[in-house]
């Protein structure tokens, strides 16, 4: 018995350590900044917002739940992938799904607005991307780190705080 829950242990590690090797280590964007977020990124009801690497959730729900928008959080690690379904259940977050997912894998071709808080080289690698599947007029916030060739429409500061890049594709 005690090789299943090992298994299991394993499972979730090497999920977890794949994820973070893949685009960043789950760090959370801090609760106070998912205000200046709800800001920056302007969400309206009906609109497709897309969260890349949405670790627990917090962000996608919260947003979706403030907004009315239709959220969708994409995860690669399992572990936060089942911590980000738990949150969505307890909150009652209809409007909000979370996909297990390679973020380089999930089509953004509908999305009206798109955040994402990784490694910086994962934004450099999600630029064609996004330049191939984003329409005209997408928000794309980044949080910490700007996206490398493209110039910022709007740079949210707050003192002691990370920096939000606002895009309009």
């Amino acid at each position: 018995m005690w090789w299943i829950v090992m298994g299991i242990g394993m499972l979730f590690l090497l999920s977890f350590a794949y994820a973070a090797v893949s685009g960043a280590p789950w760090v959370p964007t801090w609760k106070r900044d998912i205000d200046r977020l709800e800001r920056v990124l302007a969400l309206h009801s009906g609109e497709h917002f897309v969260e890349l690497g949405c670790g627990d959730g917090r962000v996608v729900l919260e947003l979706t739940k403030r907004s009315g928008a239709l959220g969708i959080g994409v995860e690669l690690s399992l572990m936060q992938f089942i911590a980000a379904q738990v949150r969505r259940m307890w909150q009652r977050t209809p409007n909000a799904y979370i996909l297990l997912q390679n973020i380089f894998s999930h089509d953004l071709s509908n999305a009206n607005a798109v955040y994402l808080f990784l490694m910086p080289e994962t934004y450099e690698k999600l630029r064609p991307k996004f330049e191939k599947e984003l329409r005209p007029g997408t928000r794309v916030v980044s949080y910490v780190w700007p996206i490398p060739g493209w110039e910022p429409a709007y740079v949210d500061k707050l003192e002691g705080a990370p920096n939000l890049y606002l895009y309009n594709r």
